[in-house]
């Protein structure tokens, strides 16, 4: 391409490229081109619209791409044309788009956007920095590849031309990595596409974070990639670097920093920077720490890296005063010290640090800073003088003495009284010193914190909260201190301050309560407890073991003592800790663990111990908690804990005036037990209780009894200053106590519960769980109390209505309450009124509630209940107010009042309530009475369909609700189908009116496939109900389901067909004619529907109905109605005769699904009824046994036509079923044939009454049909049976009929039943019958070839039988009056008889060949009749191969007849053909070769054949005599060629076709003589030599037969050939070979004879055939005929290209010598200076020849070659071209060479 064109490429637009508009191939990222081609632009424009869609699910922000890119307006935009304002406006908004879906791109719907923009926007063309910044971060993938070749980035100059290698490989092979990296740092404008990429789609991406961590891992990857592999980074790369860098760490995109800091770290360990850049790149990454503290460990390592790999104190101080701000640089660092060396930013920060820490003395120190300057405000850096250090670092000083100093100097600090010290420092400082191994210093600690609190409690104690901050700072400060005490000597200073504080809290608080609740304690009061409890606990643990146990004991007995100094109090605050491990609340701020609970009950144990009896029946009063926090524990999960509560209450047995005491008792004897297993209590309680409820006799009112006990158990559960925790644990004990007796114990608490749920925001977790387990008791055993009780009832139906949930894992009351109506429950109630209200709160909170979880409990619960069906009832349809007798005055009033206002409230429905009860019911099973539904479902069924302002929008819903319950009512009614008793269901309680009134009204498929169930349902139930109303409802399923095409609709129209029909017959009974009105009406509905049916839908329907019908008894009818429709709606066109084969098709497998009986049935039914029909409309009235087949095909109504077409419809599907597959894989007797017979008897006679009318044609062809299916019926006919019916319709009147039973005896033969030997011998004798009797033509001939197929199935078994047949079939061949056709199927007969009988044959040969062979003879009855002729050829070839050594005396008239008939049609010439095969190979040759003297064109063949099948002895023996035969023939043309050289030359050939037969079986031995012979031969003749001409073609196809053994014996031939090519050469002599007058014609065929031969002798040379002298003789005569114009120019022209050229060319090739090859080549040279361009062209022509055979040998020749070349160059212009065409085929090396 030159520099001009490759400008103009550079300045072409897009919109200039003319593949851009072409179809052939259309650019494509998703399709193949050339079938992206074929797709239209709306189909790229939906996927691209599908793509979108599917994007907008993953991203919403696509939307604004909508009305732009993807409107519907860019289907027809084209931007070539449009302006540059446009097109700029354009390519914004896609790069902003492929800008946002990158990060999508590997997904299906981007790539479908993608295509669309591609084909409608050309992106690959006008955006291609766009796409490929789009796909390039998914550079390793093959769709990337895709992307890439659809570019036009072939030109060098092309800014992505180095992606052209991917183009070039069409495999699809990805981008490798190193070819992007290497390009990257050789090109720079590159490295800034890159980067460029990843700060635009920062700007444009609304989810950054989320969505381009892609393009941030790429962009990351491929930085740090190019920096490590290039060999020296530049300070031009770090110029294109920086400003990317600064702007990834300003960013606060946090994927986009961490791949900055990536780079950062990798320009810092690949080169060494200036200090001032290292410091700019510090200075950056310590300001995006404290903007975006996330990435503190990336920043920091980033900086170890920065600094670890630079210049030493390269990073200045202000990097340091950022990190100051960043909070989490501490932890960040300890972390990254434990696994990396971070010794380079230490060594770096510490200077900056100590300055800091040295030189700030005021403000906020830095949070990192904690560790060395904490609490720097409050004394924690006063230096003290003796150690010369700060206070917070004596306190931590090695040296024991320093911190002694410490110590001391801090409770000086705290007794001088300063405000300023840090409460968190000072505990710290205390508790850390108070762990000290140096006694010493602990002793120092214990000193200094009990001035603190001293000073504390003096400073506090007038204040108003003074005992409140007292107690928070004794247990804040003191204990966790103590509690933490190593066993050293000075634990005792601990014990003296803990006695100390004890002393001093005393004067503080006291608690004088029965429980001690912190349920209801204050918060001063809570503290207080919180502190016993600490004290409690630390007392215990170090009275428990160590050294310090005895002064721990006393010190626990100090506690006591102070604060719990009556056995009460202590046994309060024991039972407290019992119990407190179970409040969830803990209030108190303590955790009571296993091991404390424990400790507290054997404390309890030895308090009762060391008490006194007397006090005994106090501590176990009902008034004590003791017994019921035991109880508590008794339920512990803990084995230890049980095991002390019983120790403890068995110190309480001895108190016997307690009400507990028979309760202790009785436990007490199931100790084992209740240690063992934590759920025996409940049990034993429950067995208890059992007793004491059996117990009738009257306790002792003074003895304490077990009633007693449980009584004050349930009233310790009531009392309010019972915690709530306790309460659970002692209800969780009686849980399986139950009765109305404990009910009615706990509704007060109850009651108090649930006002609190509703109203006390603090309403506690152990409450919620307390209102579980009271609600709990609401069960089948106190149930009775709920209809006594009306209180009871009021508390329940309130706790129903209770739905708040201040726990979210804990149920609402509500649902509690609702969980507790079980089955059980509410049939317990007893009484209907409760179950009835209780019913109605459920459906009214179901009907208010909108919580799920409700919903869910009410229909669970109503589930689950065995309701009364009244019950329900009564809450759809309230029941009428009792009407009360008034005045007329009154009711006139009350009218007037009602007349402008609605209905009142009591007589509407709420139509969501009934909706919801409704679908409560839908899945209801345990229902009660059902029939009790019913009356109030068609109530509401009725509103529903009045129209009012009460109806609901979704009324169609509820009729669905109505008409589901109302099925489901009868399938529990009548499960099986049966009629219902009047006693269970009356039937006029069921409005079946009401339920079709439904069907008509609604709209909605749903309803009415509701309804249709309903109805089918109630057919079984009452089958005269539904009979009244069986027309509308069938009527509407055509109108409307039917047409409808999904599995419900089906399913509906199944189940109606099922159930109506069925109880439609039962009830119709005996009254057939009724029935049969009825049935026929119904079908007839289907059938007017069917056309409205999906088609796949149809055959089920027809095929459900008629089975449910009686296939035998209504079959019939459904398909006369379907040939009724058909006949009545068609036109005759060519669509109509589609849909009729449609139809058919459908008919036939519609009748195929059932019994072939039943078809069979439904077939004679269908012919009685057409025989019932008259002939036409205007013949009168039907006659027939149907009285109702005026509802099948009423004769007044339609037309004649219709008559017409309607029978014909009838009787041509009876045919095609009858042939059906379907039908005959089924088929058994009987068969229709007698109605069949019938009919066509019937047909027949109309035939011919109606002969001379227009319907002539129609009666014919019904009569056509009616033995079409005649043929059909006796083809399933028995074998017996088909002889009988065709010996009896043989012998019928009407000819037509016995030529049919012959037809239809024929098609039985021609199938080639199976025949038993007694069905055999009555064949031939009907036929003869048939033949002896006076017939028409057709049926002589029909009967002719029935004999045919008899002798082909029979005769070879009973060739005697046939003689008569053979000697009939002759005297009708002979008969000279016979017609023509019946005389050829006589011959036809004659030939398949004579084949049969074969030598019984024999004595009819004297009649039969004669005739045979004179009926060829009448050659014009032959030439007029080819059938005729084919039927004589056809005997005479069958009898000839059957009996060919009994035909010599008819022999030589046999052959002159096949040598004079010529075949005009296949059948003639394959029958001639095989009549002379017959001839050669069956006729002995001592037979036939006499016969074949004349005749020579035809007969040849059958010589030809005859050679061919000879034996080799048999070709010896004949062999002279075939010679001098063929000499003879040969001599044709000489002989009698007259002239017609076309003629001579078609009969010269059949002579050499078949001498080459004979040359083929010869040996070499006995050809030589042969051939030398053949040759002799041609040079004898005297006159003309013409015998050159035969023998030198036959030379040349003797060559082409034996190829290469044929050199053998050419070496005689080379003179003669010289001799004739000079002979023949004009421009040599001027001596004519022949004289006559087509002289020059037989020179010209004679010169290509020659040639061809020598061509062939030539390429088959394998024994160096072309000698020297052989070569040099022949190359001269050879060349010369290059000036030969023998013939004129187009003679000429043919010779030298097909003859002359490819001869000399083999003759090159076979002389196979370069010394020869260059006499010839120079010889051929000679002749392209002739003075006539024809000669030159046709030398030029040999030269290529010689060039493409020599091939490399050519190259020798050259140097002489081009010369010539070089002079024909400057001839005419087709010289010039070959010329030019031979240079071509030069190769370049050669001219370089010369």
């Amino acid at each position: 391409m030159t520099s001009l064109a490759h400008q103009l490429k550079r300045l072409a637009l897009p919109q200039n490229d003319p593949n851009l508009f072409t179809r052939k191939e259309v650019a494509s990222l998703l399709f193949d081109p050339k079938y992206a081609a074929t797709m239209d632009r709306t189909t790229f424009y939906a996927l691209g619209c599908n793509g979108l869609e599917e994007l907008l699910g993953i991203e919403p922000a696509f939307a604004e791409f909508q009305d732009t890119l993807f409107n519907q307006g860019s289907v027809m935009l084209e931007r070539s044309v449009q302006s540059k304002e446009i097109n700029e406006k354009l390519d914004k908004g896609i790069s902003l788009f492929l800008a946002r879906i990158s990060p999508y791109f590997l997904l299906k719907p981007a790539q479908k956007c993608l295509e669309w923009l591609i084909h409608r926007f050309h992106i690959q063309l006008y955006n291609v920095d766009s796409l490929l910044a789009c796909t390039l971060p998914y550079h390793e993938t093959k769709i990337f590849s895709r992307v890439v070749q659809l570019l036009k980035i072939s030109e060098p100059t092309h800014r992505w031309h180095w992606l052209h290698a991917l183009q070039v490989c069409r495999s699809g092979v990805p981008l490798a990595r190193g070819t992007l990296i290497t390009h990257c740092y050789k090109d720079l404008s590159f490295m800034d596409f890159i980067c460029t990429m990843v700060t635009k789609a920062v700007e444009v991406s609304t989810e950054v974070s989320s969505h381009l961590r892609v393009v941030f891992a790429f962009y990351a990857s491929t930085m740090v990639s190019t920096l490590d592999a290039v060999d020296k980074v530049t300070d031009t790369i770090i110029s294109k670097l920086l400003p990317f860098v600064q702007k990834g760490l300003k960013s606060s995109v946090t994927d986009y920093k961490a791949a900055t800091y990536m780079i950062v770290c990798q320009l810092a360990v690949k080169v060494v920077m200036e200090g001032s850049l290292v410091n700019t790149l510090a200075l950056h990454v310590a300001k995006s720490m404290v903007k975006e503290p996330v990435l503190t460990k990336e920043g920091l390592g980033c900086l170890i890296v920065l600094i670890q790999n630079q210049k030493k104190d390269s990073v200045g101080p202000k990097a340091f005063g950022h990190l100051c701000c960043v909070s989490s640089v501490v932890e960040s660092l300890q972390a990254m010290a434990l696994v990396h060396d971070i010794s380079p930013l230490l060594h770096y920060l510490l200077p900056l640090l100590v300055h800091a820490v040295v030189t700030e003395r005021y403000g906020t120190e830095p949070p990192y800073v904690g560790a060395l300057d904490m609490a720097a405000g409050h004394g924690g850096m006063f230096i003290l003088g003796d150690s010369d250090t700060s206070l917070l670092l004596s306190l931590k000083h090695p040296l024991s003495s320093v911190r002694n100093l410490a110590v001391e100097h801090l409770a000086g600090l705290l007794s001088s009284g300063q405000e300023n010290l840090d409460q968190s420092f000072l505990r710290e400082a205390l508790l850390d010193r108070m762990q000290d191994h140096v006694p010493e210093v602990v002793a120092a600690a214990l000193k200094a914190l009990e001035v603190s609190l001293l000073a504390q409690t003096w400073r506090s104690y007038h204040a108003a909260n003074a005992d409140t901050l007292l107690i928070i700072h004794l247990s804040g400060l003191c204990l966790p201190g103590i509690g933490s005490l190593s066993l050293s000597t000075h634990l005792i200073d601990g014990v003296s301050l803990c006695r100390h504080l004890i002393g001093r809290v005393s004067l503080c608080l006291s608690l004088g309560d029965v429980w001690w609740n912190p349920e209801k304690l204050d918060t001063s009061t809570c503290c207080y407890l919180h502190l016993l409890c600490r004290l409690f606990d630390v007392t215990i643990s170090g009275s428990s073991q160590g050294p310090a146990e005895r002064p721990y004991r006393d010190l626990m007995k100090l506690l006591f003592q102070v604060h719990l100094s009556t056995p009460m109090d202590l046994m309060k605050f024991l039972c407290m800790l019992w119990d407190y491990g179970a409040n969830q609340g803990d209030q108190l701020d303590v955790r009571v663990g296993a091991v404390l609970q424990t400790q507290a009950l054997y404390v309890g144990q030895a308090v009762l111990t060391a008490l006194p009896a007397s006090t005994l029946p106090a501590l176990a009063s009902n008034r004590s908690p003791v017994v019921p926090s035991l109880l508590a524990c008794l339920c512990s999960p803990l084995r230890e804990v049980r095991r002390a509560a019983v120790a403890v209450l068995d110190q309480l047995s001895e108190a016997t005036e307690s009400s507990f005491q028979p309760l202790i008792t009785r436990l007490l004897k199931n100790t084992e037990e209740i240690i063992a297993d934590p759920s025996h209590l409940s049990q034993a309680l429950s067995v208890l209780h059992e007793e004491v409820s059996a117990d009738a006799e009257p306790a002792d009112p003074q003895k304490p009894t077990l009633g007693t006990a449980f009584q004050q158990l349930l009233q310790t559960i009531k009392t309010s200053a019972c915690p709530s925790y306790t309460a659970v644990a002692l209800l969780r004990a009686l849980d399986h106590v139950n009765g109305e007796s404990v009910l009615m114990a706990l509704m007060p608490v109850l009651d108090l519960l649930v006002v609190q749920s509703g109203q006390d925001p603090t309403f506690l977790r152990n409450e919620a769980q307390l209102s579980q387990l009271v609600l709990g008791k609401y069960n089948e055993e106190a149930a009775p109390l709920l209809a006594k009780d009306q209180a009871c009832l009021a508390l329940f139906v309130q706790a129903l209505k209770s739905p708040l949930q201040p726990y979210p894992d804990i149920p609402s009351i509500q649902v509690m309450a609702l969980e507790q109506i079980t089955k059980a429950f509410f049939a317990a109630l007893g009484e209907e009124k409760v179950q009835q209200q209780l019913l109605g709160v459920m459906f009214d909170l179901l009907a208010d509630s909108r919580e799920a979880l409700v919903s869910s409990a009410i229909s669970s619960v109503f589930k689950g209940l065995a309701v009364d069906a009244e019950l329900v009832a009564k809450e759809l349809v309230p029941p009428e107010k009792p009407k009360v007798s008034v005045t007329v005055q009154q009711t006139r009033r009350s009218k007037m009042l009602q007349s402008g206002e609605s209905k009142p409230e009591e007589e509407a429905v709420l139509w969501q309530r009934v909706t919801l009860i409704l679908e409560l019911l839908q899945h209801k099973k345990k229902l009660k009475r059902p029939q009790a539904l019913v009356p109030a479902l068609f109530t509401l069924l009725s509103r529903s369909l009045q129209p009012g302002p009460g109806i609901q929008a979704n009324v169609e819903y509820t009729r669905q609700l109505l008409l589901s319950c109302l099925l489901n009512v009868c399938q529990k009614l009548s499960p099986d189908g049966e009629p219902v008793a009047t006693d269970i269901l009356e039937e006029d309680k069921f409005n079946v009116e009401l339920v079709v009134q439904c069907v008509r009204v609604s709209d909605m498929p749903q309803t009415h496939h509701h309804a249709l169930l309903l109805l089918g349902t109630v057919a079984s139930m009452f089958p005269e109900k539904v009979l009244h109303n069986i027309m509308p409802i069938f009527t509407f399923m055509g109108a409307n389901i039917m047409r409808l095409d999904d599995s419900y609709s089906f399913q509906v129209i199944n189940k109606t067909v099922q159930t109506v029909i069925p109880a439609l017959i039962k009830v119709s009974g005996s009254e057939t004619s009724n029935m049969d009105v009825v049935v026929i009406k119904i079908v007839h509905v289907f059938v007017d529907a069917l056309p409205h049916v999906p088609e796949h839908r149809r055959l089920p329907i027809l095929s459900q109905l008629v089975t449910t019908l009686g296939p035998a008894r209504f079959l019939w009818v459904l398909m006369l109605l379907l040939f009724k429709q058909h006949a009545t709606k068609t036109a005759g066109s060519a669509a109509d005769k589609v849909a009729l084969e449609m139809d058919v098709e459908f008919w036939t497998s519609l009748c195929c699904t059932f019994e072939v009986s039943e078809q069979l049935t439904s077939v004679i039914h269908i012919l009685q009824y057409l025989m019932g029909l008259p002939q036409d409309k205007e013949d009168g009235e039907i006659h027939s046994c149907y009285h109702a087949e005026e509802l099948l095909f009423n004769v007044e109504a339609h037309s004649s036509k219709e008559l017409r077409h309607f029978k014909f419809l009838s009787v041509n599907f009876t045919a095609q079923l009858l042939a059906a597959s379907g039908f005959i894989g089924k088929v058994g007797p009987p068969t229709p044939q007698g109605e069949t017979l019938r009919y066509i008897h019937s047909v027949a006679r109309c035939v011919e009454e109606n002969s001379d009318k227009p319907t002539a044609k129609f009666w014919r062809a019904l009569l056509n049909k009616a033995y079409d299916v005649l043929d059909k019926v006796n083809s399933l006919l028995p074998t017996d049976t088909f002889i009988m019916v065709m010996k009896g319709l043989m012998t019928n009147r009407l000819p037509s009929v016995r030529r049919k039973a012959m037809e239809l005896l024929n098609n039985k033969l021609q199938h080639k039943t199976k025949w038993e030997e007694q069905q055999v011998h009555s064949h031939p004798e009907a036929e003869m019958r048939e033949e002896q009797e006076e017939e028409l033509a057709i049926n002589r001939q029909t009967a002719l070839y029935s004999l045919k197929l008899l002798c082909r199935n029979f005769g070879a078994a009973h060739p005697e039988a046939f003689v008569p047949v053979l000697q009939r079939a002759v005297e009708v061949a002979t008969a000279t009056e016979e017609e023509k056709n019946v005389t050829g199927s006589a011959l036809l007969c004659i030939a398949e008889v004579a084949s049969v009988l074969k030598t019984l044959a024999i004595p009819q040969l004297p009649r039969l060949m004669p005739a045979v062979l004179q009926t060829m003879e009448e050659r014009k009855d032959l030439l007029s009749n080819e059938i005729y002729l084919l039927s004589a050829v056809t005997a005479l070839q069958r009898v000839s191969e059957t009996l060919p050594h009994f035909i010599s005396p008819y022999l030589h008239a046999t052959v002159s007849q096949v040598s004079k008939t010529s075949a005009t049609s296949p059948q003639l010439s394959a029958r001639l053909t095989s009549l002379s095969s017959t001839l050669a190979t069956k006729v002995p040759p001592r037979v036939l070769l006499p016969t074949l003297t004349n005749h020579l064109g035809p007969l040849m063949s059958i010589l030809k054949a005859h050679i061919t099948h000879m034996e080799k002895d048999q070709l010896n023996t004949h062999q002279s005599e075939l010679t001098s035969f063929f000499l003879t023939a040969l001599d044709f043309r000489a002989q009698h060629c007259q002239g017609d050289l076309p003629k001579t030359a078609e009969v010269e050939g059949f002579t050499i076709d078949c001498l080459l037969a004979m040359v083929m079986k010869l040996s070499e031995i006995t050809f030589r003589p042969l051939f030398f012979k053949l040759f002799d031969w041609s040079k004898t003749e005297t006159e003309g030599k013409q015998r050159l001409l035969t023998f030198y073609r036959l030379a040349d196809r003797i060559a082409d037969r034996l190829k290469g053994l044929f050199v053998l014996f050419a070496g005689n031939l080379v003179k003669p050939f010289s001799d004739l090519l000079q002979q023949t050469n004009v421009a040599k002599t001027d001596e004519a070979l022949f004289d006559s007058a087509d002289g020059v014609e037989k020179s010209t065929m004679l010169l290509h004879h020659v040639l061809d031969c020598m061509f062939k002798i030539f390429m088959y040379d394998t024994h160096h055939f072309l000698s020297k002298d052989r070569a040099e003789a022949l190359m001269g005569p050879l060349v010369d005929q290059l000036e030969n114009t023998l013939g004129g120019e187009e003679s000429y022209q043919l010779r030298v290209t097909q003859h002359l050229v490819p001869c000399l060319g083999q003759f090159s090739v076979a002389m196979g010598d370069d010394t020869q090859w260059k006499t010839l080549n120079y010889q051929v040279l000679l002749k392209t200076r002739h003075s006539s361009s024809k000669v030159r062209f046709s030398a030029l022509l040999m030269v290529m020849e010689l060039a493409r055979k020599l091939r490399e040998n050519y190259m020798v020749l050259l140097p002489e070659t081009i010369p010539f070349l070089a002079e024909l160059m400057e001839g005419k212009l087709s010289v010039q071209q070959c010329t030019n065409r031979i240079i071509f085929m030069i190769p370049p090396k050669t001219f370089q060479i010369m």
